[in-house]
């Protein structure tokens, strides 16, 4: 739940946003990953956009455990040339 002053501004931000873009999807996620509010420009619009920014932060991630298996070599290591 957001408070007054983050509702405020949660609202601010709506409005800049919707006054420059007709496509919009905004979300606001607490450190806990919970959600706590949300807005967007249309149903239809709100679902791809949140879809295809699930869909890319689950790219990002999957590259980052991939690079944690990627061997590191420091350029005093012999095998980095």
């Amino acid at each position: 739940m957001l408070s007054d002053e983050e509702q405020d501004r949660f609202e601010d931000a709506v409005a800049v946003i919707s006054e420059h873009f007709p496509n919009y999807a905004l979300a606001v996620l607490s450190e806990e990953n919970e959600l706590l509010a949300f807005d967007f420009s249309g149903w239809r619009v709100g679902r791809m956009l949140f879809r295809d920014s699930l869909e890319a932060m689950e790219r990002d991630m999957a590259m980052v455990d991939e690079m944690d298996t990627w061997e590191v070599y420091e350029e005093d290591d012999e095998d980095y040339e």
